[in-house]
């Protein structure tokens, strides 16, 4: 498979790498959160950023020394798919660039906003990779989940945006969409290698732990507040991949 290295980690071997994120509205909260963290099985931070209430460019620099050596991946989650907030699509793509030129190792980018606004976003994903920083291009649907060829064809997509670790998060009506998720994520490995797969909720839980099998490499874990339903407590997630 191919591998994504993010500083010293390394996507694509070993088990599914634990992210743990952050969603504070102050650097005193943010820092504090971190520092919990980095008490847990972790093996990165995500800042969501939409949370955020600060300046994110005069906190980055700290958060990122903070979080060290766990890399921090950045994500502004719009509120189109499941975020807090709503931002001008053109302050969007600004604001990431601005993060990696900061030195984020790790940065989210929306697939449906970057195919909306396509040269800008070529233009964007090429300066950040540029910068050393590696992105992970995302769909979320936290309605419904979409036919098996829908998702594989958003994971090609994501790769033909330049996508380091393509990620879809899709919410399951019932367990035969479980399955439908993590059949897409095991045809996808063939030309994605390495991507990010979750089933979200109670029925999507397996996912969060057995997804490695089908190709996933990241899997999402909460410490206090969760960013997503279905997120498992970190320590809890770390045992239950040990087991698996």
């Amino acid at each position: 498979m191919r591998q994504v290295v993010v500083n010293d980690l390394v996507f694509g071997s070993g088990r599914m790498k634990i992210c743990v994120p952050v969603c504070e509205k102050t650097t005193e909260a943010v820092l504090d959160a971190v520092k919990e963290i980095k008490t847990t099985p972790a093996d990165l931070i995500e800042w969501r950023i939409d949370y955020f209430d600060e300046d994110m460019f005069a906190a980055a620099p700290e958060i990122l020394k903070a979080a060290a050596p766990l890399p921090v991946l950045c994500t502004f989650r719009t509120k189109a798919e499941g975020g807090e907030k709503a931002i001008d699509p053109m302050d969007y793509f600004a604001m990431n660039a601005q993060l990696s030129a900061l030195g984020a190792p790790l940065v989210d980018l929306e697939l449906f906003l970057c195919e909306q606004y396509d040269d800008i976003a070529k233009e964007t994903v090429q300066a950040m990779h540029d910068m050393g920083t590696k992105l992970i291009i995302s769909n979320h649907d936290f309605s419904k989940t979409p036919a098996r060829e829908e998702i594989a064809d958003r994971y090609k997509r994501m790769m033909a945006l330049n996508a380091d670790l393509p990620k879809i998060a899709v919410m399951p009506q019932n367990e035969r969409d479980v399955m439908v998720m993590l059949a897409a994520m095991n045809e996808s490995t063939a030309f994605c290698g390495p991507l990010i797969g979750i089933s979200m909720g109670e029925l999507g839980k397996v996912t969060r732990v057995r997804g490695g099998a089908f190709g996933s490499v990241m899997t999402f874990a909460s410490k206090g507040k969760a960013s997503a339903p279905g997120q498992i407590d970190a320590e809890t997630l770390s045992k239950m991949l040990n087991e698996n």
